[in-house]
């Protein structure tokens, strides 16, 4: 398709090349072939994916002092203020925002570094965009402005939430290149027709699609170079400014998701980026809504053993689980915890154990509580953990994994989910 002074570029997939890894390999390859191409597509995702964090680093530090130094000012305000009810709840107000857009920005530094598990979940694709949103106006320049339309009633997509938010990562992060003074970068979202795909793209067979749209005002792309973008490592940036792997990457994720990618763009003019994700039959029917407010779950006066090396962290556990019914037993490493779970083995009915524990880790206390009873119910935690780390936790005998920052909701769901669950259900 192509407009007068446009030119749109659909990139189709050549056979063998970027193939998902759950499909089977392409006709006429051999299975080393398909392996050692996986290999490869795994490099280039966490090379780049590491490309895009070198990016964000300069802009995080500063965002992270800006957090710090809201912290450290309103709590010395809130000594100040204790008699002021009103003065001192509005300063409590913005300490729990400051901490509440570090512990955001904390995650997101772990999707964007890690080499992520491949995690295929229903998705709302607006909350994804709102998100990193969020974080892109605290670090990129001030004179860069983001336009935000997002449709109500969306359907919900099977995917990988972290490689969409990969995709689009990247997309904004070309935008922001584009306008190096000034501009705007303009993201939107709705739920198309198949009709609206008809004759655009081989292999659009879903009844519905969800389509992402992310414009900038920026230096546009010539035609020349309009055909090579998606390809590895080709870049029209200056020596330094990139690998030429983003746009690649972008176009790796949509065949993954068995969805498409295409772009206008116009020199002087701007540009636009389509990504169209296929609404499976099973999602078709889920709208992307607000979430219901559920009321966090009481105990009914379990005992929860607390396994935590940081005291304001131990703190922060008695005092939630046990306002929530549960009695509180804590211990500081592996062997205190190993010693307080032998003397109330008949007693305890969870363990929540932090996998980070000096001298003797997480994984250790866990393989050793199994050998004490191989029946006990424990929850691991972590603030970062390896993939593989936490599969072997699994496999070992965890119930569930809660990462860090603990969220109050979220920790009274997943104890109260262990307590009352199989290990089947739980994990």
């Amino acid at each position: 398709m192509c407009h007068e002074g446009k030119k749109i570029y659909v990139k189709e997939n050549p056979v063998g090349k970027f193939d998902h890894p759950d499909h089977p390999p392409s006709e006429g390859r051999p299975m080393a072939d398909e392996t050692g191409q996986r290999h490869w597509e795994d490099q280039l995702l966490q090379s780049q994916r590491l490309e895009a964090l070198g990016t964000l680093v300069g802009g995080i530090a500063h965002d992270f002092n800006n957090i710090l130094n809201v912290i450290t000012g309103h709590v010395s305000l809130m000594e100040r203020w204790r008699e002021n009810p009103e003065r001192f709840a509005k300063s409590f107000d913005a300490v729990k925002k400051a901490t509440d857009r570090g512990a955001q920005t904390a995650r997101q530094l772990l999707t964007f570094s890690r080499k992520a598990e491949v995690v295929t979940e229903h998705v709302k694709i607006g909350d994804v965009i709102e998100e990193l949103t969020d974080l892109l106006r605290e670090i990129f320049p001030e004179k860069i402005h983001f336009s935000i339309k997002i449709e109500p009633d969306i359907p919900i997509i099977l995917a990988d939430s972290n490689r969409i938010h990969q995709a689009l990562l990247n997309l904004c992060m070309n935008a922001r290149d584009a306008m190096p003074l000034s501009g705007t970068i303009a993201i939107s979202a709705k739920g198309i027709g198949r009709a609206a795909l008809n004759g655009r793209f081989r292999g659009a067979e879903a009844d519905r699609y969800v389509q992402v749209e992310v414009s900038d005002s920026g230096s546009g792309i010539k035609k020349e170079e309009l055909g090579h973008i998606f390809e590895p490592f080709f870049t029209t940036k200056r020596n330094g400014r990139g690998t030429g792997l983003g746009l690649s990457v972008v176009d790796w994720i949509m065949k993954a998701h068995n969805g498409f990618v295409d772009v206008e763009s116009r020199v002087g003019t701007g540009t636009v980026f389509s990504l169209y994700f296929p609404v499976l039959p099973q999602t078709a029917g889920v709208l992307s809504g607000e979430k219901d407010r559920v009321e966090s779950p009481k105990g009914g006066g379990e005992v929860i053993l607390a396994i935590e090396d940081e005291e304001p962290l131990r703190d922060f556990l008695k005092t939630i689980l046990e306002e929530s019914g549960y009695r509180v037993l804590l211990a500081s490493d592996g062997t205190e915890g190993l010693q307080t779970y032998m003397e109330h083995l008949n007693d305890i009915a969870l363990v929540l154990l932090d996998m980070g524990l000096p001298e003797m880790s997480g994984a250790e206390v866990l393989a050793k509580l199994v050998l004490l009873n191989p029946q006990v119910r424990v929850i691991s935690a972590s603030g970062y953990v390896q993939p593989e780390v936490k599969a072997d936790a699994f496999e070992t005998g965890a119930l569930d994994f809660l990462p860090k920052p603990y969220l109050v909701d979220e920790l009274l769901m997943r104890v109260h989910r262990a307590l009352r669950a199989d290990a089947e259900t739980t994990t």
